[in-house]
């Protein structure tokens, strides 16, 4: 049964990446996937379900990669590994973090949070003791990731050289916060 829903969002992740959000119809998904539209609707319900599943695994597993960065590290050393990650994922998985950045409003609150507390919490837990400069929750991904964010969508668009950069980038990162 996870074959078949991974098959699935393989398939879509495919044809977002051949032809943006608008390929990805039912029936392109059955043809892609050779699955019925019975199958697409058992296991997503819907297009929309597709894109929520396809946001929400992509989006678990680009934090899954940054959470190892996450440790008793200093807190310089362990932002800048989790900017540096975050970039390493993103030049490895391109396709799906183009779905992420076109779709974000296929992402359910509820399943970001539970993915993110994790890192949350342990930046707050940085801020709180005065290893980093206090923010609000809500800007570490608009404001502390932003240099990493803009570099991203440069990638993304093919007019970045991100492997060249990704120390920079790290170093911008950890600005933000250095108390």
């Amino acid at each position: 049964m996870a074959d078949r829903r991974q098959s699935l969002l393989d398939a879509a992740l495919r044809l977002v990446e051949e032809g943006g959000l608008d390929a990805v119809t039912i029936a392109a998904l059955t043809e892609r996937s050779g699955m019925s539209n019975g199958s697409i609707y058992h296991h997503f319900g819907s297009r929309a379900g597709v894109f929520a599943q396809l946001y929400a695994d992509s989006y678990a597993r680009c934090v899954a990669a940054m959470r190892p960065a996450l440790d008793s590290r200093s807190a310089c050393d362990a932002v800048r590994d989790l900017a540096l990650r975050y970039l390493d994922w993103v030049m490895a998985n391109p396709s799906r973090a183009r779905f992420l950045y076109a779709a974000p409003d296929h992402a359910d609150p509820e399943t970001k949070l539970r993915e993110f507390e994790p890192v949350l919490t342990w930046f707050l837990d940085r801020m709180e003791s005065g290893e980093m400069r206090a923010v609000p929750p809500w800007a570490l991904e608009p404001v502390v990731m932003g240099p990493a964010h803009e570099s991203v969508r440069r990638f993304l668009l093919g007019v970045f050289d991100m492997a060249e950069a990704r120390e920079i980038i790290a170093d911008a990162v950890w600005a933000v916060l250095k108390p």
